[in-house]
Parts: structure tokens; C-alpha cells; sequence
């Protein structure tokens, strides 16, 4: 009797990382690797060098701004997996993980790093890159300017290893109204650059966010929600920087009026009164005023996120 005849399938060791790049990981303040479940963050630096690329750049298919982020990558993102020579199901899985933890580490702390993936393949010691996706925006994140000196902290990786199991449910099987606030919420950041439309994608974040039934709520009802939430003492710029000597705290309670109105006035097609933009809410960190509305945006982030980390860390 003659034996059976098994198909050999050659797999490989591959990893999937996405790159934080300078300004956005303090990476002296990291203690790396730092591990949560099947996705690792590592140091990365002077991995993704310019000869990894060559394919690509011969042909022009890589952008030059693309590359020297890449080649300046320390910290990553990184998820190890074993898959065919080729690229398959896979490697699209293990990317669309990486998205989903770039994004959870977004509502830990927004930064100006763009979400991009490098795709590679380790064998015989041989370390070589297969594929990548180039940021989807160009141009760099329009963070709002309270946010702009945020930078990934131990305590901030520590809060994403608590979030990201729940995070990863929502987004897989959670509630739609669930996953549509985590949806708003990266959208407002990685796909759109006007502060209005910024604004008003955020606050569908923070009404789909408290909706109940998956039906809309009043704009009273959606305030006594916020509120029951978030107490209206809170700071909305609470953890950033702010020079204690000239500023006070901005409550919740002082500006939430504010924020439904504008949001009111947005959607109809309206703009912020003129008045608005002569009232001065802060000073930022170089000295410029912060109007009214642009302080409604800094609000309606905080409140997306501040309402979201609840939800993440429920039963904690």
C-alpha cells in the first residue's frame, strides 16, 4: 500500500508594523517591548531602511515624504503572524488589527501620527519588506491645539492594554451606535482637516454615542446624558498643557450650551456668530487667543473621547 502524499505549504514569519514616528513617541520615556495580547509595541528604529523600498521607489510608487517616515520610524505598532509566501487574507487580517489598535491608542491620546503599515517577512535570517499602505491623508493631522504637545507615555500604554480588548469587541460585533462613536471619532482625525466639519463629526460621535434604542435623543436629553456622564465641574482641558498662572479651568458645564447651539447652527448650514470669534477663551501655548469656536472643538474632542474611555473601561 502505497503512502500518502502531503502538500508541503512553505509559510513564513511575517509582522505587520505600524510606525509612530518623531514627535509622537518620546520613545526614552517608553519601556519597550510592551506587550497586549497578540499585538506588541517595539522599537523599530533603524529597521525600515531606504533599501527596503527599492522596488517601490525605482518605480515612483512611494512618495519621498513617505519613505524618510518610514526610515525615521523608532516605535511601532507590531503583530507577528505565520502566512504564505504570498500576500493574503492573512496579512489583510493582520493589518486591519493594526488599524483598529492604532486607533484604540487614538482615543487614549490623540497625536499627529498618520496611520500607516509596513508589511514584511522574516526567513533565514533575511529580513525583507513585502507590501505597505502610505497614510491615507497627505497632509499632516489637523489636531486641535490643545492636543498638539500630546505625546505616548508608559501610563498611556498601560491605559490602551485595559481599553483595547473591549475596543476590539465594539468595533468587531459591539452595538452600531457604539461602533459608529469610535467611527466618528477616529474620522474627525485621520480623514478630515476643516475645524468645522471636524466639530460636527465629532458631536455625531457624542450623539450616537449616548443614543439609546439606536434612535436620536433631544438636545436636552442629549446635555442631561453628557452630564450624567461627565460631571459638568470637569475641565475640558484636563492633562493638557496650560500655564496655571494665567488661566483658569474651562468646565464642561460653562460651554456645553455652546456646543449644542453651534452644532445647531453647523448643520443648517449656519457659521459661528461673529461675536463668538472675538471672545477669548485661553491663551495657547504660544500666546495666540482661542476663540470661542475653536474652543468648541477642543470641547467636542474631549468629551467624544472622555465618553468613549468610559465606555471601554466599563467593569474594570
Amino acid at each position: 500500500m502505497g503512502g500518502m502524499v502531503t502538500e508541503q505549504v512553505d509559510v513564513s514569519e511575517k509582522f505587520s508594523l505600524a510606525p509612530f514616528f518623531p514627535g509622537g513617541f518620546g520613545e526614552e520615556k517608553l519601556r519597550l517591548p510592551f506587550q497586549l495580547a497578540d499585538i506588541s509595541v517595539e522599537s523599530v528604529e533603524g529597521l525600515l531602511r531606504s533599501e527596503n523600498f527599492s522596488l517601490w521607489s525605482q518605480s515612483n510608487y512611494i512618495s519621498k515624504r513617505t519613505l524618510e517616515s518610514f526610515e525615521r520610524a523608532k516605535v511601532a505598532l507590531v503583530h507577528r503572524f505565520m502566512s504564505g509566501y504570498g500576500m493574503g487574507k492573512d496579512d489583510e487580517d493582520s493589518k486591519e488589527l493594526l488599524g483598529k489598535a492604532f486607533a484604540c491608542l487614538r482615543v487614549v491620546k490623540p497625536t499627529r501620527n498618520p496611520f500607516s503599515v509596513v508589511q514584511c517577512r522574516k526567513q533565514d535570517g533575511r529580513f525583507d519588506v513585502l507590501g505597505f499602505t502610505s497614510p491615507a491623508n497627505a497632509l499632516p493631522i489637523n489636531l486641535p491645539r490643545s492636543e498638539i504637545l500630546n505625546d505616548i507615555t508608559d501610563s498611556d500604554l498601560e491605559q490602551l492594554r485595559k481599553m483595547w480588548p473591549r475596543y476590539r469587541s465594539i468595533r468587531d460585533s459591539g452595538p452600531e451606535h457604539l461602533r459608529r462613536a469610535t467611527r466618528y471619532y477616529e474620522t474627525g482625525y485621520s480623514e478630515l482637516r476643516a475645524g468645522d466639519l471636524q466639530f460636527t463629526t465629532w458631536v455625531m460621535g457624542i450623539e450616537a454615542l449616548y443614543a439609546e434604542d439606536e434612535e436620536p435623543c433631544s438636545a436636552g436629553a442629549l446635555k442631561e446624558r453628557i452630564l450624567g456622564d461627565i460631571s459638568p465641574d470637569t475641565d475640558i482641558y484636563e492633562g493638557r498643557y496650560r500655564p496655571s498662572q494665567i488661566q483658569s479651568p474651562v468646565r464642561l458645564g460653562q460651554v456645553l450650551d455652546k456646543l449644542v447651539e453651534l452644532r445647531d447652527r453647523l448643520v443648517h448650514g449656519a457659521w459661528a456668530p461673529k461675536s463668538w470669534f472675538e471672545k477669548t477663551v485661553r491663551i495657547d501655548i504660544t500666546g495666540t487667543p482661542v476663540s470661542l469656536p475653536d474652543a468648541l472643538r477642543e470641547a467636542a474632542s474631549f468629551i467624544l473621547r472622555t465618553g468613549l474611555q468610559k465606555k471601554l473601561l466599563v467593569g474594570l
